[in-house]
This record gives C-alpha cells, structure tokens and sequence, in this order.
C-alpha cells in the first residue's frame, strides 16, 4: 500500500471510526485497510479496490490518487457525510474512496429502494453529501413529501448523466437548497441514446419549418388574447344568466353557487374549473379563508349577451387571417351558447373536442412527429422489426401512418391498438390528467423506448366549453414534464422549441425515452 500513501494515511487517520456505513453496518477506517465488508454492493467493492491500490505499479498508482484528489477536491472541506446512491460503478467507487481520502464517512444507499425511503435515509445521516444518477434527482426533488424531511446538512449533490434541463436544475436546487454539480457519464448507452434523440429532435425542427412560414408571434399572441376573453366572457355570462356573480359585493362559496345555479353532479367539476380560471384571470375575485365552506368568489356587473357576441369578433377576425378554418372556431362559439342548457342537464354533453389552437398546430407538429418516428424506424437494427404503437383518437390517417409507410414494411409493425407486449415507440394524443395518463403510456415502452406525446403546452382556455376539462391545468407544460419525469423517461424534449413562434400555439410534441 506504500504506492497510495495518501488514501492509507487517512484511512489509518479514521482508525475505528466509521468509514463506511451500509445496511446499519458501520466499517472503520482500519477494518477497510483490513478487507472487512458485508458482502456484495458497493461495500465490498471499495475494499477489493483497497486492497487493489496495494498491488498498483507506482506510476499507475499515482495515476489514482490523481483521479482521487481530483473528486476530493469537488467535495471540499470536510465535515463530509456522503450518501451514494448509485450501483457499484467505478465512478461510484472513486466517489467513495475520494470522500475516505478527504476525511469523510461514505454512506452506501439502496438506489433502487423507494423515494420517501432514500429521503428518510438521507436525512436521518445528517448527509452533506449527496451522489447519485440525475434521473434519480429529479424524481427526489419532486417528491411530494421533501419538505417533511430535515436536509438542512445537505451542501452539495453531484448528479450523474446526460446534460440536464435548466428546469430541471432551477427545480432541485429549490427544493433541496444544495450546490448542485453535474458530472457526464462517459460512454454510456444512455448518453449515446440522448444524443440520436437530441439529433432526431433537430432534423424533426428542420423538417416542419415550411409550415411555420407566414405565422407571426404577434398574430399568434393576438388570437390567443382575443379567444380567452371570449372565452371567460362567455363562462361569467353563462353563470349570471342563472343568477349568480352579479354583484362583486357578494360572496358565494361554491357549493352555495353550484346549487343556486342548479348545476348537475355531473358538470359541477366543470364549473370548479371555470370558477377557478375566471379568478386567475380577474373577472371575478377570489377570497380566501372562507372557513369550512371555502372560499367565496365575487362576482363583477352583469354583461350581456350583446358583450359576448362582441368579444368573439376580433378572435373570429384574427382566426380567419391564416391560422385555421371557420368550423373550428364555430364549434366553440356554439359550444357557448349551449352551456345554460349542459349545467342543469337540460342538454347532453358532447364529445369533446380538441382545443382550437391544435387545428393550426397540427401541419408542424404533424411534420416533426412523422420525422421523428422515421428517424426512428431508419436508426434500429434490433433482431425484429420496429414496434410503434398509435393511439389515434381521431381514426384519420396521420403523419405516423405516412412515414412509416415510406419504409420497408418488414423494418417496422404499426399497431393502433395495445397488443399486451412492448413497444420501441408510442404516439398518443394528450386526454387526461399528466398523473394519471403518463404512467400507462411509459408502461407500454421497452427498454430503450420512446414516447411521443401530443399535448397543450400552455393553458387552453376552450377546453372548458368544448373540451375535456380533467386535463386543463394552468400551467400544462410544467405538469407533463413532471410527470414524464417521476414515470421514468431520463430525457425529456419538447418541440417546438422557447421561443418559436410555433410554440406561442400553446401545443407541444413531448419527446421522451427511457432506459
């Protein structure tokens, strides 16, 4: 061991104080210089590389303790608690073996054991330190129970894995309120998997361009400011029709409001959506601590039907100005109109409809996704042909269709329906919940699979007349990627990209793997 004297002074310096720690065990300084580990994981793996260091040439020995104080160095000053979270990987170990070297305790940590778990672990080691895989972090840092848990000690986390999202980091600093350091995972199959999807994602961006050609950000901006106007003008309307929120010096609490205004059990989640829109959106006001009965909303001076009728002239104008055809916006503006009758069940639902903004959406988002599915289908050289799965909700013949039917038939099987097996790729269009709908469509991929995910990116107020109003959330894009994310998918890319005018439309194409 006389070739690594740096690691074996301060494993000796640690003499029986605790070194290492896993599964309750604590290993000293000296009993590591000795061999002594529970058998398998990570443990056992540090003492077999102790003991390694012994046999080590002198320069390839100086060679590792180079590597060692390089990481020593990223972890800083002791004190060091260090909680690693990975597998017994050579990165893993040197992390280990650098904490030993600057003084500090390495705790070793279950890395497939369940969130509330590893937090309860982490904070009850007082841990400073943290290593572990980056989808494991982001899954951490949105735990919905992290603020029960006391990570004051927590200084700094390195995570491991491809180049992160800044939303993804901006997310995990806030929430653990550690230095967060990123290390790349060299040569992985995951890195290599991010990169052909990053390069797929900007071939697919390339390939929709023409369809973004005579659209503005302006005209965009313009018609979605118009159409929410319309939108909220018709909800308020529609609820002052049947007598409530006409006087902005009454309150009333929902349950009193949904009964004077005799809404069926059936639509009264609808009306909770639309009290809670026209709030965040300031046509009526929201007080809070209205006691066991909630909050109570003020409403705002009757407006009329004459008022609506007005409010929808500069959307329908700014609507026929390229962006789509008049039945689309038609739908809604009937939808309007129906929904005194559709409150007290005097009228039935209608299927629901896409939201308006999707109808000029859908050629660019149509061309990226066709794109990516036949890069998709062109990179894979798997034993059996390409298993893509479409859940087509509108029975139409779609841009999946038309790329895959570029290619040999043998080199992909297009599915519209689950078969009970696996799947290299699933296409589906948003309809429910993020929480809900996410989890279902990671469980139809393989290993290595991809998802693409049709879906509103930013809030679609017509949904609230003419759509599903279980899946309208204020901020869509935030929750999707979320849950993309607690479902498993490492990398998680969205097209078109900030700041496209495309993107204004509120509606995304989501471009997720996982492992």
């Amino acid at each position: 061991m006389a070739s690594t004297p740096a690691l074996v002074s301060a494993l000796r310096e640690l003499g029986d104080r605790p070194a290492v720690v896993a599964d309750g065990r604590a290993i000293s300084g000296i009993g590591l210089l000795l061999g002594v580990s529970p058998p398998g994981g990570l443990p056992r793996a540090l003492a077999d590389r102790v003991a390694e260091h012994a046999a080590l040439a002198p320069s390839a020995a100086r060679a590792a303790e180079e590597r060692l104080r390089h990481w020593a160095g990223v972890l800083g000053p002791p004190p060091i608690r260090h909680t690693v979270l990975h597998p017994a990987t050579d990165l893993a170990v040197e992390l280990a073996l650098a904490t030993l070297l600057a003084g500090g305790t390495v705790h070793c940590a279950d890395p497939d054991q369940a969130p509330e778990q590893q937090l309860t672990a982490i904070a009850a080691n007082g841990t400073t330190h943290l290593s572990l895989p980056s989808t494991l972090l982001w899954r951490l840092s949105r735990q919905p129970g992290l603020a029960e848990h006391d990570l004051a000690a927590l200084r700094l986390v390195l995570h491991v894995g491809p180049e992160p999202r800044q939303d993804d980091v901006y997310a995990a600093v806030d929430a653990l309120g550690a230095v967060l350091a990123h290390v790349r995972a060299p040569h992985s199959q995951a890195e290599a998997a991010d990169r052909r999807l990053r390069a797929d994602a900007e071939t697919a961006t390339a390939a929709a361009w023409k369809h973004s050609i005579g659209v503005t950000a302006e005209q965009i901006t313009g018609f979605g400011a118009h159409l929410d106007r319309a939108v909220l003008s018709a909800l308020l309307h529609t609820l002052q029709q049947a007598g409530v929120l006409t006087d902005p010096s009454r309150g009333w609490s929902e349950a009193e409001l949904l009964a004077t205004a005799l809404v069926t059990p059936a639509q009264r989640p609808r009306v909770g959506r639309w009290l809670d829109a026209l709030a965040r959106h300031g046509l009526i006001a929201r007080q809070d601590g209205g006691g066991a009965q909630g909050p109570l909303f003020h409403g705002a001076p009757e407006i009329t039907a004459a008022h609506v009728r007005e409010a929808w002239r500069p959307a329908v104008a700014s609507w026929a100005d390229g962006l789509g055809t008049a039945p689309v916006l038609d739908r809604v503006r009937r939808g309007a109109l129906r929904l005194p009758k559709l409150l007290t069940g005097e009228a039935a639902p209608r299927p629901a409809a896409a939201p308006v903004r999707w109808a000029a959406a859908r050629g660019y988002l149509g061309a990226a996704l066709g794109t990516l599915v036949r890069a998709t289908a062109e990179t894979h050289d798997g034993p059996r042909p390409l298993r893509v799965l479409e859940l087509d909700r509108d029975g139409a013949e779609t841009a999946v269709a038309r790329a895959l039917a570029a290619r040999p038939r043998q080199n992909a099987d297009h599915h519209l329906a689950p078969d009970g097996g696996r799947y290299d790729v699933v296409v589906a269009t948003a309809a429910g919940r993020p929480d809900e709908e996410v989890p279902a469509l990671v469980d139809q991929l393989a290993p290595g699979g991809r998802l693409l995910l049709l879906a509103p990116v930013t809030e679609q107020l017509d949904l609230l007349i003419t759509g599903d109003h279980r899946g309208l959330t204020a901020h869509p894009a935030d929750h999707w990627r979320a849950a993309l994310t607690a479902a498993g998918c490492p990398t998680v890319l969205t097209l078109p990209a900030d700041g496209h005018p495309m993107g204004l439309l509120g509606q995304g194409l989501f471009a997720a793997r996982v492992d």
